[in-house]
């Protein structure tokens, strides 16, 4: 078993003793980007020597996501996620970054794919707390 195949069979025990179904994540993913970050340390070094004084890593996730939404070359979803991984481990000071809340109340919801903006719907409509949100993305913008 290679240790790509390793990695994902841990992460499939995982999530089955937490009792959550392979359908919500996928272990591939998370593969493809310790495969990419090995890449990188190869190519570019240290990530400290990197981050977060000469390069912004979430001007990085917006730029990947641009090209993702440009191009549809799901690569640029993992460097996305891996430039949002990065931000995390190495916060730009001027955000002063931190683990703070994330439940219903503090979210900013969801998109639907028809580009309202739901807060605190759960995916069968039912609501998660208090009322259901909605909002276009253009009155996100103006507020």
């Amino acid at each position: 078993m290679s240790n790509a195949d390793k990695l994902e069979s841990a992460i499939a025990d995982y999530m089955a003793a937490a009792g959550v179904p392979l359908t919500e994540f996928d272990p591939s993913f998370v593969t493809r980007m310790v495969s990419a970050m090995m890449v990188s340390f190869h190519k570019y070094g240290r990530v400290a020597d990197a981050y977060p004084l000469k390069f912004n890593a979430a001007s990085d996730v917006r730029a990947r996501m641009s090209k993702y939404r440009e191009t549809g070359n799901m690569h640029f979803l993992v460097d996305a996620a891996n430039f949002a991984m990065i931000e995390a481990m190495h916060p730009s000071p001027e955000r002063n970054a931190q683990w703070g809340d994330n439940d219903a109340a503090s979210s900013p919801g969801r998109t639907t794919a028809s580009g309202h903006r739901l807060v605190q719907e759960a995916n069968d409509g039912s609501r998660i707390m208090g009322e259901t949100i909605l909002h276009h993305p253009s009155e996100l913008d103006a507020a």
